[in-house]
């Protein structure tokens, strides 16, 4: 709901936002070059994320999942990640689309979001770098070049244009800005508003914040700063306390992200929060100290006095102090967050592991997918179970099933398949296959596509296996605790070939990856096995009524189950080998082509076991 109302009130927010800077356009030239600066240079960094995303192949995302194990090496991750893509904004998504898909710990992802800030700084320097030094002229050549590469069949080389055309954007957006503020000091001079001590101190601590929250870009509100202290309309000490409000307000768009998370997600954006206003109290609070020991630094590494890049040198500062500071509390502010932030219990139906924020991840979000399937398969096992008469623990056990089902009284507690596939399955599987439509649209190459096809295969057959296991429920709990022993028999085998099926299932979740491809011809073996069974099944009936074994109603009831425990069963195994990879690549025209095939099929199955004029008795 939250999320939803954000998305509302961002799509406005811009509107007017797009509004405001074409009136400032077209009425106010000087206010108009600066928005343009600013505009530019906010695409520029745009085409840079973009650029490093496209030919990433999801290294990133690998690289996040794998060495983020300390606090420490996920600042370094943090760090270096922020660094190379300019972006804390992607970083700090990526580390909440993680948190929040359980792919990574909280104390991880803090960790993450620690380096994001120190990383982060490396923009202060190259914009001071480009402020500094006539860079422009390289801005055109990097554009007319960058742009003409992105016509190139090849994701890599569309990849490095739209990053050389982002540090073009970047250059010229830096320029215009420059220029901006140079026309700027003849409608009004900000040097005019001085301010002494603290004052200034907050004055331009909370104009840096507000900058930063309204336009969602340090890098921009960075660049003003560095801009307008270069052009001298604003003093050192105002610029520094400006600089250090970027920190303030950049915990906008990390909340913003949150909102579509879940409570992992939002403690995580709360982490962030807590790391910058700590910081920048700490800092405020001993500003002259801060300013004392920069300047030091400063001069030690032979920095004139005037340099613009003294306020990247004290937005590295504050920040490194920052992580110095906190980064040993990191698992006490971990569970600190965990107390506070409750997670929201979560019904089975809730998915655990997909959300939208995943989508522009799309390694990861197909990683998502498959758990969030494992998930839909884990409740159809619980019901499955339940409506066969045998507990999860007897099936996962190592006791014999024959003297299980033999010894064991039915399950006390009456299982309604229906209201449990509803519960269960019905939601989670509708969650799963919108989540995987959007990814299909997102992620168009051939290996991501062949994967979520698999999957999305996968979970429409455990959703029908389970609510086919429905239609026999009734007659399985009568027959198999009934007088008759010769029905009795024939349910009693029915539950035991398909709690051999589902322990073997059960079995898999433990091999190692390299050692699943043994377990095919086991499924393969049970495959044959269920159709024998499905084949014979009518001779078997039909002997059973000539010895009077069993009555004509009480034979087609029995052939009826017969089909659907069977169908439940290859249901059951295409499901796995799908969702094990264990089946061949399914492209979407074939995966269309065989839906329409299996929906003709299912209206011949409804009479399926209706021989000699018998019809079914529930």
């Amino acid at each position: 709901m939250i999320s939803r109302t954000w998305g509302v009130i961002k799509q406005y927010y811009f509107l007017v936002i797009a509004v405001l800077v074409i009136y400032a356009l077209a009425t106010h030239k000087q206010i108009g070059e600066l928005c343009a600066g600013v505009a530019i240079l906010l695409f520029g960094m745009f085409f840079l994320g973009d650029g490093f995303k496209s030919f990433s192949g999801g290294f990133l995302e690998r690289i996040l999942a794998r060495y983020t194990k300390t606090p420490l090496k996920s600042i370094v991750f943090g760090t270096l990640a922020t660094m190379i893509m300019q972006s804390s904004t992607l970083v700090s998504v990526l580390a909440i689309s993680f948190a929040s898909a359980s792919l990574i710990t909280l104390t991880q992802g803090i960790g993450v979001m620690f380096g994001a800030n120190l990383g982060n700084t490396a923009g202060s320097w190259l914009i001071a770098g480009a402020s500094s030094i006539n860079i422009s002229s390289l801005a055109l050549p990097l554009i007319a070049g960058g742009v003409l590469l992105t016509f190139h069949s090849s994701k890599i080389y569309k990849g490095i244009g739209k990053v050389l055309a982002g540090l073009g954007f970047f250059f010229l957006g830096v320029f215009y800005i420059k220029a901006g503020f140079e026309s700027f000091q003849g409608v009004m001079d900000l040097s005019q508003y001085k301010f002494e001590g603290y004052k200034a101190v907050f004055a331009f601590l909370l104009l840096g914040a507000a900058i930063t929250a309204i336009i969602q870009s340090s890098h921009a509100t960075l660049a003003i700063i560095i801009t307008a202290f270069l052009e001298h309309q604003i003093s050192y000490d105002a610029a520094l306390a400006a600089v250090l409000g970027t920190s303030v307000g950049g915990v906008v768009t990390a909340l913003i992200a949150s909102l579509s998370a879940n409570a992992e997600g939002r403690r995580l954006a709360l982490a962030n929060c807590i790391f910058n206003f700590t910081t920048v109290f700490l800092v405020v609070a001993f500003f002259p100290l801060f300013k004392f020991a920069n300047d030091f630094l400063a001069d030690l590494i032979h920095l004139q006095g005037d340099s613009i890049l003294r306020l990247s040198l004290f937005h590295t500062l504050f920040n490194l102090f920052g992580i110095v500071l906190l980064t040993a509390f990191i698992p006490a502010l971990a569970r600190f967050l965990s107390k506070i932030f409750k997670q929201a219990t979560k019904s089975e139906s809730t998915p655990l592991f997909i959300n939208d924020t995943l989508l522009p991840f799309h390694d990861t979000a197909v990683k998502a997918l498959g758990n969030e399937v494992y998930h839909l398969y884990d409740n159809a096992f619980t019901i499955i179970a339940h409506t066969i008469g045998l507990h999860r623990t007897d099936i996962r056990g190592d006791e014999n099933l024959e003297e299980v089902v033999k010894n064991t009284d039915w399950l006390k507690k009456e299982v309604n398949v229906d209201e449990l596939y509803k519960k269960k399955i019905k939601s989670l599987f509708n969650n799963i296959m919108d989540f995987s439509t959007k990814l299909q649209i997102s992620a168009n190459d051939t290996q991501h596509a062949q994967r979520i096809v698999a999957l999305q295969i996968a979970s429409r057959k455990i959703a029908e296996a389970t609510k086919n296991i429905g239609l026999l429920q009734e007659n399985m709990r009568k027959f198999s605790t009934g007088k008759n022993t010769s029905l009795k028999q024939e349910y009693d085998e029915m539950r035991v070939d398909l709690g051999k099926l589902l322990r073997l299932i059960e079995q898999m979740k433990n091999v190692p990856k390299k050692g699943l491809k043994n377990t095919k011809g086991m499924l393969k073996k049970q495959k044959k096995f269920f159709e024998r069974e499905d084949k014979d099944a009518f001779e078997v009936v039909e002997n059973l009524i000539k010895k009077k074994a069993i009555t004509t109603a009480n034979g087609t009831s029995l052939l009826n189950d017969l089909s659907f425990i069977n169908n439940v069963a290859k249901e059951l195994i295409a499901a796995i080998n799908h969702l094990y990879g264990l089946s061949k690549n399914v492209s979407v025209d074939s995966k269309m082509h065989k839906d329409k095939k299996e929906l003709k099929q299912g209206k011949h199955k409804k009479h399926k076991g209706q021989h000699n004029g018998y019809e079914r008795e529930l």
